[in-house]
């Protein structure tokens, strides 16, 4: 921008905040005559898409003239946000900037509901034709751009760095022509409402550039009184699983609970190994969430010790020619962080300089005990290894289990549980809710005849020698049958009046679905009651974690999916409300975990669990005669899980009691439960 005469923008938000980052550059831009196109989305209703497809178009105007002098008049009143806007005023008023507004026809919006213009384009150019053409993750906001904000990814092509680039920077420029002439298929580009135009026009500044002064010097008084943090020391317990580590030759798991700060452990191992061993680290991780975490986490530690982070995976390709000689022995400090998809691959293990000089540390370490992931556990690859995992021990897989033990040489002591956590005020005390539901008598015929199939079917696999077909078609009826559970209808009515009894305003509520289409199903049923809540899942089209944010800060009802079981941290929320039945320990463990991150002002959390069991005779039926229902067992299993240290005794005494009236040992339901397919 201090470089550039025009700035084009298709972006799916913009705020006025945006420019207390580039006052600086702005000046400049504004002193060269400069123009700033933005063009932004605006949700509008499906009647007001019907109307503008219709030819209506004065009445859809007239609408988002209502809505945008709302929305003009409120941040005019903010007064976090008042001064940025009425410069904002100033510019458009001089023309300097131009915004206007992009909605979907109405045949993309009858396809999905709250889908919006979310497009991340930027252009800038210069006096000479020069054109430098970016698109990424970031909005135009404060938290898409700050030094402090957001972690985000953008792509960059400049016009004079050849005939490739040049042609992507022309492509862009086209297409963003297109969609300013509101040429462009499936969109209506509306000009920003004249009325709200007006309104905020008449708020602007005088002086605009004294405001922008004062606007960078607040702004630096603010970061100077930001104290900095404190050196932060290990707890007693991270202490001695460092020790325990290095006396069981620099390899071993950590155990520790979720929330207890595993994560810190590892660095301060890596910190150490690095500086005085001079090691390569290689860090893996399951999933993107958490690949971005680590890599903030890697990011302050390498600016510490001059270090050097080389991503693989996570949409990161180019380090295939780069990984030989970033993993080979010598004294520059150097880190991989990949994911265990990729650093599972033949060609990801095959680059690995290997060696004792590689030290291996493992997040949630239980994925690797995989049929595929194991793949990287190989002796002769790395020498330190630390694993990580709230629940080393994998669910009815000993041999995943057995592999990793092996590999890792076991687990460390002392191990850190739960109720360590909360007896030292690491996490949050708190209450178990449970709440028993019954099958529709729909859905318990269905019940009946998938239990009477897997009788008969387990009685034939105990009479014959080759069973692998049978036990495979055994495992078809169980999942069969517990999707019966996982999607009982009586799930969405109980989670409305939970809410509707328990909830209060300033609360943080996350509601765990089993699927998109339960999730929709209990926000809409919330919705028609009256409750506002929000969806979270890895489709939304909205920004995730600005929808994360909303919720730290106002409080409110988040329905979700299992994209929050891992990596997700939201200290603030103080009730969980469970729908999603899994036989996955690990799983149930997690979810709870969301909820027992400690917070100011947050003494207490809940948890309000769904179980589902099949009607009093089918209960007896499943379990008579049998060893232990897996289905059954597994509701009861992750509730007598969650009784465990929980406040109220009386959950866990219930609990017993059914387990008890149907002959079932409910001390051994605690080792009950299985991983995923894909695990």
């Amino acid at each position: 921008m201090s470089r550039a005469t025009e700035y084009d923008r298709a972006v799916g938000y913009f705020r006025s905040t945006v420019f207390i980052i580039a006052w600086p550059a702005l000046r400049g831009f504004v002193e060269r005559g400069g123009r700033f196109r933005i063009l932004c989305s605006q949700v509008l209703a499906k009647d007001d898409i019907e109307a503008l497809e219709r030819g209506y178009s004065a009445r859809v105007d007239e609408a988002l003239a209502n809505r945008f002098l709302e929305e003009v008049r409120s941040f005019l009143q903010d007064e976090e946000i008042r001064e940025p806007a009425r410069v904002l005023a100033a510019l458009v008023a001089r023309g300097t900037i131009d915004l206007q507004v992009a909605v979907l026809d109405q045949e993309q919006v009858s396809r999905s509901t709250g889908r919006i213009f979310h497009d991340k384009l930027g252009i800038f150019r210069d006096l000479h034709g020069n054109i430098v053409v970016f698109k990424g993750s970031m909005n135009e906001t404060w938290t898409g751009l700050a030094a402090d904000g957001n972690i985000e990814s953008i792509d960059v092509a400049a016009s004079w760095l050849g005939a490739r680039d040049l042609e992507r920077a022309r492509t862009e420029e086209a297409y963003f022509a297109d969609l300013w002439a509101n040429r462009y298929p499936t969109l209506k580009i509306r000009p920003f409402p004249a009325i709200a135009k007006s309104e905020l026009e008449s708020a602007a500044v005088a002086d605009w550039e004294s405001s922008v002064s004062n606007l960078l010097e607040k702004e630096s008084r603010r970061r100077q009184s930001i104290p900095l943090k404190p050196a932060r020391a290990l707890r007693d317990h991270q202490a001695a699983g460092i020790r325990s580590w290095k006396a069981n030759g620099r390899r071993g798991i950590l155990a520790f609970a979720t929330g207890s700060g595993k994560t810190f452990t590892a660095i301060t191992v890596i910190r150490e190994s690095i500086n005085t061993r001079h090691d390569v680290v290689v860090v893996v991780v399951p999933n993107k969430t958490l690949f971005l975490q680590w890599y903030q986490e890697l990011q302050e530690l390498a600016n510490e010790i001059g270090a050097k982070i080389l991503r693989v995976g996570a949409g990161y390709n180019r380090w295939r020619p780069r990984l030989r000689v970033w993993t080979s022995p010598g004294d520059e400090p150097r880190i991989v962080l990949a994911t265990v998809q990729t650093a599972s691959s033949p060609e990801f293990r095959k680059q690995l300089y290997a060696g004792d000089h590689l030290l291996l540390v493992a997040d949630e370490v239980h994925r690797l005990g995989s049929p595929h992931n194991r793949k990287l556990l190989d002796e002769r690859l790395f020498g330190g290894r630390l694993g990580l995992s709230a629940t080393p021990e994998r669910a009815g897989d000993p041999v995943g289990t057995g592999v990793l033990l092996s590999f890792f040489r076991g687990i460390l002591e002392p191990r850190y549980s739960l109720s360590d956590a909360i007896r030292e005020g690491v996490l949050s005390r708190y209450f178990y809710r449970p709440h028993v539901v019954d099958l529709s008598e729909e859905e318990a015929v269905q019940w009946r005849t998938l239990t009477k199939e897997i009788m008969q079917l387990r009685a034939i696999i105990g009479r014959v020698k080759e069973t692998d077909v049978l036990e495979r078609r055994l495992q078809q009826l169980y999942i069969k049958r517990a999707r019966i559970v996982k999607h009982a209808s009586a799930k969405v009515p109980l989670a409305v009046e939970v809410i509707k009894q328990e909830f209060e305003r300033g609360q943080r509520w996350l509601v765990y679905c089993e699927d998109l289409s339960q999730l929709q199903a209990v926000s809409q049923e919330l919705l028609n009651s009256g409750i506002q809540n929000m969806p979270y899942h890895s489709k939304m089209e909205g920004d995730r974690q600005e929808t994360l944010r909303w919720l730290d800060w106002r409080g409110g009802v988040i329905v979700a999916i299992k994209c929050l079981d891992e990596g997700v941290d939201i200290p603030s929320v103080s009730h969980a409300l469970i729908l999603a039945s899994s036989k996955n320990p690990r799983e149930f463990i997690q979810r709870r975990g969301r909820v027992l991150r400690t917070a100011a002002g947050k003494s207490l959390a809940y948890v309000h669990d769904t179980i589902v069991l099949p009607r009093r005779e089918d209960f007896d039926t499943a379990t008579s005669g049998h060893s232990l229902d897996p289905i059954i067992s597994g509701e009861l299993a992750r509730a007598v899980e969650f009784a465990q240290n929980a406040d109220n005794p009386a959950a866990a005494a219930d609990l017993q009691q059914i387990a008890i009236a149907a002959g079932i040992d409910w001390r051994m339901l605690l080792q009950e439960g299985v991983e995923d397919a894909d695990d």
